[in-house]
């Protein structure tokens, strides 16, 4: 051991400075948590290496070594939801993006984002903390292109490069060792219509995917504004077709939902945290009285996010909680959907017929929703179990809507009117016709926007005056569509309902008004002028004759 008596107490403390600044250069070399902490020292004590002003916190950890595991190879496909400013973007695409490169001067890395805004905001981010005077310590080979000063794109001397991209643009000549997909949404509504997600879908495997190889490895986060988005087709275990369409995608994924307030326990068991009843009124209102506990208490406590919910359930599912919709639905709500059982079925209904049919192009993997409901004497719908749901071929579509229409009489049946004019509409008549199945066909025009045209089964449905069959096979996925609607994958069996609603409005909607006739005459009228007219008259003659 040094003998450190003939040194000043100052001296000493400098040397225990430097010692520990030595030991924290290493670790940080091996450890993301420890680069973040040595690069962001307390502003107050900034040559301190003890202090920093960056949060241990559990889903930080977590981050962390995610990030590890993908640098030592562990896991190549990754993909993350967890609320906003919990660190996401620091953890991944900036300081984990620059450990990662630091260890590993070579490769090359592609970073994506919702545009080349955020994407050039991203890369100049990255660029200055490479440049830290901190960062040098702790990987000194690694040295930027004096002649690269693009945003966009940074170069060091060792042949590794890093590309900051918008998401869905064209990434030329690029190939990538570490692809990383980093909000591709901006998050508004207006922005995710069925082309756009198609555009993205496409995107990722013809432009994000083919830039890498067996050795590539891929970190997606985003939030979930919609069922059908980019990690929802992925890897969510909950999307409707995982186990179809994308069957075999999310085999090599890694998917994590860190949510913003936790309820189960082994989420919380995995990040260390301790789930409590919640005793304050605004969070059991809005939480309920089982166990909870908020992800990041320190920074957002449970009455934050109770608050948030309670003003906007929509983004708080969505940013905080990673689900597209609240589990108690949104357009339609929990409580409105009413089940019966199938003894509770009345046997005097009217009953009428609608379906809603897959036949453009763009609608290739949606289903055909055909069946009936009936009318009680309360003007209560009962959805009968007998709907079909299910991809056909238009010679099998007709011939389903024939047994339909034979097995139970409607009165009339509903279809989209460009569906009778055009498409199958001849094919129909025709074999109505030749198995004498006499049903009149009635044209709906449907608006545009799925929200407005589904607003009289909303409206039916919140005065409890609409029933779903309990024991119908296809209810479980019917309903779950119902309660995610209007951001669910599919939403053909909401399209059938709200078929049914607006036909029902046609058939029984108030008449117009006829005008009632008023002994009310308006001054300046042409009846009022001649009234005036014929009153002088007869006053001048009642003159004349001395009346």
């Amino acid at each position: 051991m040094n003998d450190l008596s003939h040194l000043s107490d100052q001296e000493i403390e400098q040397q225990l400075g430097l010692l520990q600044r030595q030991q924290k250069i290493q670790l940080a070399r091996d450890h993301l948590v420890d680069f973040i902490e040595f690069m962001m020292p307390d502003p107050e004590y900034p040559d301190d290496v003890t202090k920093t002003e960056y949060q241990r916190a559990p889903h930080a950890l977590l981050l962390c070594d995610l990030m590890e595991k993908m640098e030592r190879g562990d896991r190549s496909r990754v993909a993350v939801t967890i609320p906003p400013q919990h660190g996401k973007t620091i953890h991944i695409s900036q300081y984990g993006l620059a450990w990662i490169w630091g260890r590993n001067p070579r490769v090359k890395i592609i970073v994506a984002t919702y545009n080349q805004d955020r994407a050039d905001e991203l890369g100049d981010t990255l660029r200055s903390i490479v440049r830290h005077k901190n960062y040098e310590q702790v990987f000194p080979e690694l040295v930027l292109d004096s002649a690269n000063r693009s945003k966009s794109f940074l170069k060091n001397e060792k042949g590794g490069s890093i590309t900051f991209a918008g998401a869905r643009a064209a990434i030329t000549g690029k190939t990538g060792d570490y692809f990383v997909i980093d909000d591709p949404y901006k998050g508004d509504d207006d922005e995710f219509t069925p082309a756009m997600l198609e555009r993205t879908w496409s995107w990722f495997f013809k432009v994000a995917y083919s830039r890498g190889s067996n050795r590539t490895r891929m970190f997606v986060v985003h939030t979930r504004w919609l069922e059908d988005d980019l990690i929802g087709r992925l890897c969510d275990p909950s999307h409707p077709e995982r186990d179809k369409r994308f069957k075999g995608i999310a085999d090599d994924w890694l998917f994590m939902n860190i949510p913003g307030v936790i309820q189960e326990k082994p989420i919380a068991d995995m990040l260390g945290l301790d789930l409590e009843i919640p005793l304050e009124p605004r969070v059991a209102n809005q939480f309920g009285v089982k166990p909870t506990v908020a992800l990041w208490e320190r920074e957002k406590d449970l009455n934050f996010f109770a608050r948030w919910k309670l003003g906007d359930p929509r983004s708080f599912s969505a940013l905080v909680m990673g689900r597209p919709t609240p589990d108690d639905g949104l357009y339609f709500r929990a409580e409105w959907i009413q089940e019966y059982d199938e003894s509770e079925l009345p046997a005097d209904l009217a009953i009428y017929g609608a379906s809603d049919h897959a036949v453009s192009e763009k609608q290739h993997r949606d289903p055909n929703v055909i069946g009936c409901a009936g009318i009680d004497q309360q003007d209560t719908m009962w959805i009968l179990p007998t709907v079909t749901i299910e991809k056909m071929e238009t010679d099998r579509v007709v011939e389903e809507l024939l047994r339909q229409m034979q097995m139970h009489r409607p009165i009339v049946w509903w279809l989209e009117s460009e569906l009778i004019s055009k498409s199958f509409g001849p094919f129909l008549r025709t074999r109505m016709s030749e198995t004498r199945t006499y049903v009149a066909l009635d044209p709906v025009t449907p608006s545009r926007e799925k929200r407005t045209r589904a607003q009289s089964i909303q409206g039916r449905m919140a005065q409890g005056k609409v029933r779903f069959p309990r024991f119908a096979h296809w209810w479980p996925a019917a309903k779950a569509q119902l309660l995610r609607f209007p951001y669910a994958s599919n939403d053909d069996f909401v399209d059938f309902i709200s078929l049914l609603g607006n036909g029902l409005d046609k058939q029984y909607g108030a008449p117009a008004p006829r005008p009632q006739k008023s002994n009310v005459v308006k001054v300046g009228s042409w009846e009022w002028i001649r009234g005036m007219s014929n009153k002088r008259k007869i006053a001048k003659k009642r003159q004349n004759v001395g009346w």
